[in-house]
């Protein structure tokens, strides 16, 4: 029958035209899941080429004018911006956080020491009766702890 042969080309162009609308679909899909790899992969390696550690001695903290004082040192080897890194005291996330790179300049490199000041005018004031804890969190989300007294 000559119907039989037009009936089977539509069936086949449109079997073609849905395997390629689906090959279109997972393509997309398969690039989406393939560059967030790759970003997690980057975010990853920056993670584990980066590590703080806080200096400070846990008996006696820095006082002066109403701030309290920590000390953070780039013990990795990633170069970090100082204006990303938080901090928390008790935590409390730290307010108007000011900084001051020891070594000078604007960036955070390798082996030099961030200042980090918690101003009691800004924040909670910290008892001299309980124990304390601070977490410095660099931008990449790499941090320290430590356990203070005042």
């Amino acid at each position: 029958m000559p119907g039989e042969g037009i009936t089977h080309l539509i069936f086949f162009i449109g079997a073609i035209v849905i395997a390629v609308g689906v090959i279109g679909v997972v393509t997309t899909n398969v690039q989406s899941i393939t560059a967030s790899y790759g970003m997690n992969s980057r975010t990853l390696a920056d993670q584990l080429r980066t590590d703080i550690t806080i200096i400070n001695d846990p008996e006696k903290i820095l006082l002066v004018s109403n701030n309290y004082s920590f000390f953070v040192k780039n013990t990795g080897k990633s170069t970090l911006d100082p204006s990303t890194v938080n901090m928390f005291v008790d935590g409390r996330y730290t307010m108007n956080l000011t900084y001051t790179i020891m070594e000078g300049g604007s960036f955070w490199y390798p082996t030099n020491v961030l200042r980090l000041n918690y101003s009691t005018a800004l924040n909670p004031a910290l008892s001299s009766s309980e124990p304390h804890t601070v977490r410095v969190v660099a931008g990449n989300g790499v941090f320290d702890t430590l356990p203070f007294k005042i």
